[in-house]
């Protein structure tokens, strides 16, 4: 769950040897399974549930706007995770993203369920997500709320971005926004891991 008690700032990580990292597989009784038509609901459900959007008519608009004429390549990218009594739990996908001002592979809006968290699917969803992936160079987005998950990253081998301002950046000021997310959220993880 998103952590709302630091202030939101975004971030990113970057991977530059995406090809290489560890390997986790499901829980007995969960599997994967490939976006298919009427999965869009479950989507927007879980990207509620987790905290990532403030309602679920807004991120039916942003599905609908990101993703709505792109099904084909959601066959292909788009994982979801099914606990053994068939709900879908989880989901992330492996996307494109020009936040860098060119087209490269991003892992794109991860979430699972608290209810099952602590039980690896998070670790197994990368693992499947990277498994699509054939760049080396992958890269993400996140927010100061998302430290575990951030921590989950790193382990994945990938690193804070701390470079200039990437071409698409939204914000105006990165640098000073950056620095300071960055010293939230390793205060954070240091904290979540004592």
């Amino acid at each position: 769950m998103l952590d709302k008690s630091v202030p939101h700032i975004s971030v990113i990580m970057v991977n530059h040897d995406a090809t290489h990292y560890p390997e986790y597989a499901l829980p007995e009784g969960y599997s994967f399974r490939f976006y298919a038509d009427g999965l869009e609901e479950d989507w927007c459900r879980l990207q509620l549930e987790t905290g990532q959007v403030p309602s679920l008519e807004s991120i039916r608009t942003r599905f609908n706007t990101e993703f709505g004429n792109k099904k084909e390549k959601l066959a292909e990218r788009c994982v979801f995770v099914q606990s053994p009594d068939g709900e879908i739990i989880g989901t992330a996908m492996l996307w494109d993203g020009d936040t860098f001002g060119e087209m490269e592979s991003r892992i794109h809006w991860v979430a699972v369920l608290d209810s099952h968290g602590g039980k690896g699917i998070a670790k197994a969803l990368l693992t499947k997500i990277l498994s699509l992936n054939k760049n080396d160079f992958v890269y993400l987005t996140s927010q100061t709320g998302s430290y575990q998950a951030i921590y989950l990253y790193q382990k994945f081998g990938f690193q804070k971005y701390i470079e200039k301002t990437p071409k698409n950046w939204k914000t105006t000021d990165f640098q000073q926004g950056n620095e300071k997310a960055w010293q939230i959220i390793e205060n954070k993880i240091a904290e979540y891991k004592a």
